[in-house]
């Protein structure tokens, strides 16, 4: 609203105001300007950035034209309501007075009168929001309040009177508003009419619609109840069924009478006959229900929709005529489907092409041998032929196709396709040349376009070309410069000498940049994110990365940059617009997890058994941006799991640890504090400190952990980010379920351990959602490196591979195929026992719902009979961990209907005790069914997984509930 308010006011007010100006400077005009004072309100105005808008300086002669330009730019600020200009002799000059008359935004909105029944101040507000925005202008009180008394008298209050008070505040400049409210006397119900038939009686008609005489006259609460009336008719199959009210007031506002007019039209059945038509296309191919018609237009429409599905399928003769009959009260749509033969491609043949092999050409195609036959994919692929013919030079290419059936073999027909090409002469680039460019030089230009000299010539290409160079001189500050393009082409269209001819037009430059609507974050934090300066050309690129940099700043609803011109005047001001976000964000969550953990057999405690476990987890999340009117940011999440204290978590604890019998506890939690600073030092990277606090369960073994981290990150072109980084971290190993003589000796060495490290990571992204994605690739490359030296008591390097892929497959399903590979490899450095091991907490576990579904929770891994040093599970079952790691998962993500989806999944992977232990013969697979669930939350997943094949001491079934995707 302001800023349309800004621009409307800019273009004309500031000559009225120049105008009411001139009665005194006029007088003065050529005089030497002794003194500019800025006043507001009485007081004077000292900031230095509105100073700076006053093109009228100190010792230069009195300009009517300076002095609109400095009311315009004052303008241009949005928030001065009024600017007035005095001038007065001073000594052998003049003084100026710029008065600055300043806008007082409505901040608050206050309601008298609201304790009448039916009214609401909450509907009242968003009324006023609704219509006229957050900020509305304090001048349009009085249509606001007309706007309140509306909405009273739809909730029957009919003589409502509405009285606004505005009211006007400063330091801050602020308006608030208060609405005193006369609701008056309710009108009520009187006469009920009904007109026609619903398709029941008037007493049960009234009672759905919940209205009877003496009821308060509520506008939009009948007016949805009459939807909801005629979407439950709808659904009955009366899709022309209409109910309309038509109310009638008394001269003295206190009785309604109304007037409900109602025809329930014949019910509609739809009905197929010949051969079948797929239950679940039937709605789209028919919308009846959708449109809520029968009209013979909409049928006609069916009509074709239905032969067109089934020629798209082969069946050519496809027919699917419809009838209308009136039969026992019902309306009887018949729709007598007949396929005939199925049309199906023998053979494809393709002639005349020599500058594209017939390999080439059938690699683009949609028809091939074996595939049903259909009209609109063969002339799919002609034009395909021609676009690839037409980018080698080929301008005058025809591609033509002659269809051959054969005879009926049952009921398919084969049909022999030829595919005639007409290559015609290829166009070859011969010269490129700009003319009417004097700014820019011909080569500068020229750089990096896609046709160059000796190249094929292409008229996709040639347009292209054109609004690059357009680009370019946008990008430079020419906003009106146009190119028009020729492709010279010679006598016998082998050769091209393209010319571009160009209309420069003036350099827009920028006079001043106008930031408004910050009131916590600093202009100087908004103007370093600014491509655009002040005296530099107004280029189209540095706008649009100026409007980047705003919103990734994330300190703002909303930010616009708009140009504010002054008629021919290349100069033009920029005006950021920017409307700030809360500063503190608070988010909380819940969810629960189900699954299968390793826990010791009650009947022999030296094997491990498994134990299905119910965890309910919550997470609370507090945020605070715009530190210091920057855009640092400080962020605290802390998450925990409740489990009851019988349950396998507390399992081998201590228990003089553990608190009575009975009851919940929280084995499993984290916190988690971080400070983010963007772009440090005006570089490119974010500076990120994460400092965590946390104790986590795994199956063999529970772990309290202490860091800290300090990292870089950068975002790099093609979606590419990086990472490096500095982690110090102590780790305590407790509760262990492997055997003491089985423990690693690094285990037994260092059940607390100090690790400092440096961290780098590389992400490549494409995917288009990062929750659900349906296409695009992720790769990601980590990396660790732990060294004594470095403080660490115990060294390794560490590096974990993901890449992942997302493909929706062809047809209407829209079935995604998702597929993932992870590769996790670490190699330890020599420790003062002389072993390479790694901690416990930092080696590979592999089995759960993200890894490999056939298994419980870190239930994957190596192991022998009798055990081998090798194995990384231990002779009792418990997972010992690994120093590489190899994953695999495919799955196919089958919609059901709009929210639920069947998924299909196959897993496969390892864990292994070193890098050279790496066997593909090791591998375990699983296959499995699962179902997606699409919560406003996240997606709900349910899996079922199998092993296969299935170890004689393994169950053959694992199942997962929980939130997020496997992958």
């Amino acid at each position: 609203m302001r800023l349309r308010h800004i621009v409307a006011v800019v273009g004309c007010a500031a000559l009225l105001l120049a105008r009411t100006a001139s009665a005194d400077v006029a007088d003065y005009l050529g005089k030497p300007v002794v003194s500019v004072t800025l006043q507001s309100e009485g007081r004077p105005v000292n900031d230095t950035r509105i100073a700076g808008l006053v093109a009228t300086g100190r010792g230069r002669a009195l300009s009517m034209r300076e002095v609109r330009e400095s009311i315009i730019h004052l303008f241009s600020l949005g928030i001065y309501e009024d600017v007035q200009v005095r001038a007065a002799a001073s000594g052998a000059g003049v003084a100026l007075v710029f008065e600055l008359v300043p806008l007082h935004p409505v901040q608050s909105m206050a309601f008298t009168g609201t304790d009448q029944p039916g009214v609401d101040e909450d509907t009242l507000r968003q009324a006023l929001t609704d219509r006229f925005g957050r900020s509305p202008r304090a001048a349009r009180a009085r249509d606001m309040a007309q706007a309140i008394a509306e909405v009273l008298r739809d909730d029957g209050y009919l003589r409502a009177t509405v009285t606004p008070r505005v009211e006007v505040h400063h330091d801050p400049d602020r308006t608030s508003l208060t609405f005193s409210i006369e609701a008056g006397p309710r009108a009520r119900l009187g006469t009920i009419g009904v007109e026609g038939s619903a398709g029941m009686s008037d007493a049960a008609l009234l009672s759905e619609l919940e209205i009877a005489t003496g009821q308060p006259w509520e506008r939009s609460r009948l007016m949805s109840r009459i939807e909801r009336v005629l979407t439950a008719e709808r659904r009955k199959g009366y899709y022309e069924a209409r109910l309309a009210a038509t109310p009638t007031f008394s001269d003295d506002g206190r009785t309604v009478a109304l007037r409900l007019t109602a025809f329930q039209g014949p019910k509609v059945r739809v009905v197929f006959q010949g051969d079948p038509v797929p239950n679940d296309r039937r709605d789209e191919l028919v919308p009846i229900a959708r449109e809520g018609s029968a009209d013979e237009d909409l049928l006609e429409d069916s009509s074709n929709r239905i032969e067109e599905f089934f020629r798209t399928q082969g069946y050519r003769d496809a027919a699917a005529p419809h009838t209308r009959e009136q039969r026992e009260g019902e309306l009887v749509v018949t729709f007598a489907v007949k396929k005939g033969p199925q049309y199906r491609v023998s053979a494809l043949e393709i002639a005349g092409n020599s500058a594209l092999s017939t390999a080439q050409l059938t690699g683009v195609l949609r028809v091939r041998a074996g595939q049903p036959f259909s009209s609109a994919s063969l002339d799919a692929d002609l034009v395909q032929i021609e676009e690839a013919y037409r980018r080698l030079g080929y301008a005058g290419v025809r591609a033509d196709a002659t269809t051959a059936p054969g005879a009926a073999q049952g009921d398919q027909v084969p049909v022999t396709i030829r595919i005639e090409v007409l290559e015609n002469a290829q166009t070859i680039v011969n010269s490129m040349r700009i003319e009417g460019n004097a700014a820019v030089d011909a080569e500068t230009l020229l750089a990096g376009l896609a046709l160059s000299p000796g190249q094929p010539f292409s008229v996709a290409r040639l347009a292209a070309d054109r609004d690059a160079i357009e680009l370019k001189y946008a990008n430079l500050g020419y906003q009106s410069a146009t190119v028009d393009s020729r492709p010279g082409l010679s006598s016998d269209s082998r050769r091209a000498d393209v010319v571009f001819t160009v209309r420069e037009g003036p350099r827009v430059f920028v006079d001043h940049v106008l930031i408004v609507g910050n009131t916590r974050t600093r202009t100087d934090a908004i103007e370093r994110e600014l491509q655009v300066k002040a005296g530099e050309p107004l280029g189209l690129e540095a706008l649009s990365e100026s409007q980047r940099r705003l919103a990734a700043m994330g300190l703002f609803r909303r930010a616009r940059i708009t140009q504010l011109g002054r008629g021919d005047d290349p100069r033009r001001d920029v005006l950021v617009t920017v409307e700030e976000a809360p500063l503190t964000t608070v988010g909380w969550g819940g969810g629960f997890e189900v699954r299968s953990r390793v826990v010791r057999s009650a009947s022999d405690p030296n094997v491990a058994s498994e134990k299905l476990e119910f965890a309910p987890r919550a997470s609370f999340e507090i945020g605070r941006r715009n530190l210091f009117g920057t855009n640092r940011s400080v962020n605290l999440f802390t998450s925990a799991s409740l489990h009851p204290k019988d349950s396998p978590v507390f399992a081998n604890q201590d228990p003089s640890t553990l608190p009575d019998a009975g009851g919940w506890g929280f084995p499993q939690y984290r916190v988690l504090g971080q400070f983010r600073q963007p772009r440090i030092l005006r570089s490119r990277a974010d500076f990120r400190v994460t400092g965590t606090v946390e104790q986590q369960i795994r199956s063999s073994f529970n772990f309290s952990r202490r860091s800290v981290v300090a990292e870089l990150a950068v975002r790099l072109p093609r979606n590419v980010s990086a990472s490096g980084g500095y982690q110090i971290q102590r780790t305590r190993v407790f509760n262990q379920s492997v055997a003491p003589e089985q423990q690693r000796t690094i285990d037994r060495l260092f059940p607390k351990v100090r690790l400092s490290s440096f961290l780098g990571s590389v992400i490549r992204d494409t995917r288009n959602d990062p929750v659900d994605p349906t296409a695009g690739q992720y790769f990601s490359a980590n990396g660790q490196l732990a060294g004594r030296a470095i403080g660490s008591e115990v060294g390794f390097m560490k590096s974990f591979f993901t890449a992942q892929t997302f493909r929706t497959l062809p047809g209407r399903r829209g079935v995604v195929f998702a597929a993932s590979a992870r590769l996790g490899a670490a190699v330890g450095f020599p420790n003062a026992a002389g072993s390479r091991d790694l901690p416990a907490s930092e080696r590979f576990f592999a089995g759960g719902d993200t890894t490999v579904r056939g298994f419980a929770l870190d239930r994957l891994g190596v192991s022998h009979t009798p055990a081998r040093e090798s194995d990384t599970i231990d002779e009792a079952g418990f997972p010992l961990g690994g120093n590489a790691l190899l994953i695999f998962n495919g799955e196919f993500r089958i919609p059901l209907r709009s929210a639920v989806k069947l998924v299909t999944f196959a897993d496969v992977g390892n864990v292994y005790k070193t890098i050279g232990e790496v066997s593909v013969n090791d591998l375990r697979p699983a296959l499995g069914i699962g179902f997606r669930y699409k919560s406003p939350v996240g997606p709900l997943r349910f899996d079922l997984g199998f092993k296969v094949p299935r170890r004689e001491d393994e169950s053959r079934t694992q199942w997962f509930i929980t939130f997020g995707e496997a992958f």
